[in-house]
C-alpha cells in the first residue's frame, strides 16, 4: 500500500499542531497522548513551539515492513528541511540547528479495519469505523474511540550524511568566485597582450574579451572539476567524521539491531527492532513530559526524575544501544540506551538550550507475542472486558479488578540519564 498521502497529511498537520492547531488526524492514541503532554509542558513555561517539515527530494521511501497479522508495521523515510523554534512573548528564545534531515515515519495498518463497524454513542448511527475519523457522519459528535487504521504510530528524524543545500550552495559560490577571478585575470592579461602588440580600440577590446573567455572558461572548468570531484567527497568525509565523533562512545549501537533481534526472537519470533525502537522513544517521551510520574503505569521505578521537569522537547538521535536482556519468572527485561537531544527551558535566562543526553532504560514485559494493536489508552479488563484508559489507572473502574500493564505492554523499571553534553545555545541571529 502507498502511504505517501498519509505521511504528507501527517507532517502538515503536525506543523499545524505545534502552531496551536488540532491534533493530527492520523496520529495513534498513544502518540496523541504524548503530543498533548508535550504541548502542556511547553505552555507551562509560557512558550510557543513550532516545528517545520519542508519536503526536500524524493517522496517517502518504504525501508522496512513487518507483518504480524492482522497488523502491518511500515517504516518510511524521506528527506526534509527540518527546524524547531521556541518563542516567548513574541521573542525567539531557542532554535534547533536548521539542517536537512531524514524523516522516519512509522505507519501501523490493520487488514480487517475496512470491515469494522462503530456505533455513535450520541445518535446510535452505525457505520464503518473509518467514517467516524472526523466525528459521526450523521450528528457530527466527536469523541475518543477505537484506533482508526492506518495510523501514524511514531516519527523521528536523523541528520543526513551530507546536505544537498550545502553542496549546491558551495557549488554556486565556487562558480561565482572562479568566474570573477577569471574575468579579472582575463582583463589584465588581455590589456597586457594588447599593449605588447600595439593593439588599440576594437582590436584591444576583442583581445580582452578573448582572454576573459580563455581565463574565465578555464577557471570555471577547474572550479567544476574541483567542487564536483573534490568538494563533495570532502564534505561527505567531514560530515561522516562529525557523525562518527558524535557517536564515538556509542559504536556498539551499530550492532544493536542484529544482536537484539537474535536475543529477543527466542521469546517472540515476531520481534521487530524497528517497532521496539519506536516503543522505547514513546515511553521515554511519555515519562519526560508527564506532570505526575508517580501515577504513571508505564513507569514503576524510583529514580529521581526532577531534572526532566524543564524539558520541552526530545529529539531522537537515531541510536538505540542494546545492552542486554534476561528472563526471570516469565518476565523479559531489556536494558538499552537511547541517545537523544533534549530542549531544556532555563528559568534563570529565559532561554531554551539544547543538550545531548543518553538515557539508560530497563524495560520489562511478560514473555508473549507482541500485540501491535495494543493501546494503553484503551485496555480491556481481563475480568469484565470493560475498556478504559490505563495510563494512570491500575484498577478496572467497572469491576474493581486489578490490572497489570506488564501483562500486555512494555513497562519502564528504571530510567537514568547517564550523560548530558551541551550541544548549542541560542544562535546569534536570535531576535
Amino acid at each position: 500500500m502507498d502511504y505517501s498521502s498519509i505521511r504528507k497529511q501527517y507532517t502538515n498537520e503536525l506543523t499545524n499542531f505545534y502552531q496551536g492547531g488540532a491534533f493530527p488526524q492520523r496520529a495513534s492514541a498513544d502518540l496523541r497522548f504524548a503530543l498533548d503532554c508535550q504541548r502542556k509542558r511547553v505552555a507551562k513555561f509560557g512558550l510557543t513551539m513550532q516545528k517545520k517539515f519542508e519536503k526536500d527530494g524524493a517522496e517517502n521511501e518504504k525501508i522496512f515492513e513487518h507483518v504480524q497479522y492482522p497488523y502491518t508495521y511500515t517504516l518510511t523515510k524521506n528527506n526534509c528541511d527540518y527546524e524547531t523554534d521556541f518563542y516567548k512573548n513574541g521573542k525567539q528564545v531557542g532554535r534547533s540547528d536548521i539542517t536537512e534531515e531524514t524523516l522516519y515515519t512509522g505507519i501501523l495498518d490493520k487488514q480487517t479495519q475496512g470491515q469494522e463497524q462503530y456505533t455513535c454513542k450520541n445518535c446510535g448511527h452505525t457505520d464503518l469505523l473509518s467514517k467516524f475519523t472526523s466525528g459521526c457522519p450523521m450528528c457530527g459528535t466527536t469523541y475518543e474511540m477505537p484506533q482508526v487504521y492506518p495510523c501514524i504510530s511514531g516519527y523521528y528524524t536523523r541528520p543526513t550524511v551530507i546536505s544537498k543545500k550545502l553542496y549546491k550552495g558551495m557549488m554556486k559560490g565556487g562558480f561565482w568566485y572562479f568566474g570573477l577571478l577569471g574575468a579579472i585575470f582575463g582583463t589584465l592579461a588581455g590589456l597586457a597582450i594588447a599593449d605588447e602588440q600595439g593593439l588599440a580600440g576594437g582590436q584591444a577590446f576583442a583581445m580582452v574579451l578573448f582572454t576573459i573567455l580563455v581565463f574565465g572558461g578555464g577557471l570555471l572548468l577547474f572550479g567544476f572539476v574541483f567542487f564536483h570531484l573534490m568538494l563533495g567527497p570532502l564534505l561527505a568525509a567531514k560530515k561522516a567524521t562529525q557523525v562518527s565523533k558524535e557517536v564515538k562512545e556509542n559504536r556498539a549501537g551499530a550492532e544493536t539491531k542484529s544482536r537484539m533481534e537474535a536475543d529477543l526472537k527466542k521469546y517472540d519470533e515476531g520481534f521487530s527492532y524497528e517497532y521496539f525502537e519506536e516503543k522505547v522513544l514513546s515511553l521515554l517521551r511519555g515519562i519526560v513530559f508527564s506532570e505526575n510520574r508517580n501515577a504513571l503505569t508505564i513507569y514503576d521505578g524510583q529514580d529521581p526524575l526532577q531534572y526532566m521537569n524543564n524539558i520541552v522537547d526530545v529529539e531522537y538521535c537515531g541510536t538505540l544501544e542494546y545492552v542486554g536482556s534476561s528472563v526471570v519468572d516469565n518476565v523479559l527485561r531489556v536494558s538499552a540506551k537511547a541517545y537523544v537531544v533534549s530542549a531544556c527551558y532555563d528559568n534563570s535566562t529565559g532561554r531554551v538550550d539544547f543538550n545531548k543526553q543518553v538515557y539508560h532504560m530497563i524495560l520489562a514485559k511478560k514473555v508473549k507475542k507482541e500485540d501491535y494493536g495494543f493501546s494503553i489508552h484503551a485496555v480491556n479488563c481481563k475480568k469484565c472486558a470493560g475498556s478504559f484508559d490505563a495510563i494512570h489507572i491500575s484498577t478496572c473502574p467497572y469491576c474493581g479488578a486489578e490490572y497489570s500493564l506488564i501483562e500486555d505492554n512494555w513497562v519502564v523499571n528504571q530510567i537514568t540519564c547517564v550523560k548530558t553534553t551541551p550541544q548549542y545555545l541560542i544562535p546569534q541571529n536570535t531576535i
